[in-house]
């Protein structure tokens, strides 16, 4: 029996580096969002496009009901993202993103973003604070194992816990190559 080779090249196992900062940050994003609607503005009213608006402060973050959704969503979407390398990095980027334009949106309008949410300093600092975090967590790599690569530069694919994924056995036909053309009991 012959193990099944490839000359892809090998592929990362190890740990992310990505999964338990983007659920840190997530879950201080959802704190900080529920609980700035518990004890902060629950204020619902936008003046959009160009108005402005105002709302409660919470540890000196500013901020109406909008603002606080948006932070608890943030933080809801990369909770559920974490679980996974993948999905950490692009929970991780999705978020990022999103907080970094509502902090340079916020700091061209002054006191709001778009008239909806309701900013202060300390909001537009936590706000691009988290978005460059996130966005650099989303280029980060796993490390640690490496697959096992044989001396003739293919790479010996194995499966968790150092199994085989799938033996080739060469003494097999391939599938349509048979050679009878009778019925089940003619095979016995």
């Amino acid at each position: 029996m012959a193990t099944e080779t490839t000359a892809a090249p090998p592929r990362r196992g190890g740990v992310s580096l990505a999964k338990g900062p983007v659920a840190l940050i997530g879950l201080a994003s959802l704190a900080l969002g529920v609980l700035g609607l518990i004890f902060a503005s629950t204020d619902f009213t936008t003046a959009a496009p160009d108005g402005t608006v105002n709302g409660g402060t919470f540890i000196g973050i500013e901020g109406n009901g909008w603002t606080w959704v948006a932070f608890a969503a943030g933080g809801l979407l990369l909770l559920l993202g974490a679980p996974i390398h993948w999905g950490a990095k692009s929970m991780a980027f999705m978020v990022g993103i999103a907080y970094g334009v509502g902090a340079l949106i916020a700091l061209s309008d002054g006191t709001d973003i778009l008239g909806i949410f309701a900013t202060n300093n300390w909001t537009k600092l936590i706000l691009g604070a988290a978005g460059v975090a996130l966005i650099v967590l989303s280029t980060l790599p796993r490390v640690g194992r490496r697959r096992e690569v044989v001396d003739d530069g293919t790479v010996e694919r194995r499966g968790r816990f150092g199994r085989r994924d799938r033996v080739v056995d060469e003494d097999r036909e391939p599938v349509g190559a048979t050679t009878h053309n009778g019925t089940l009991d003619d095979r016995r």
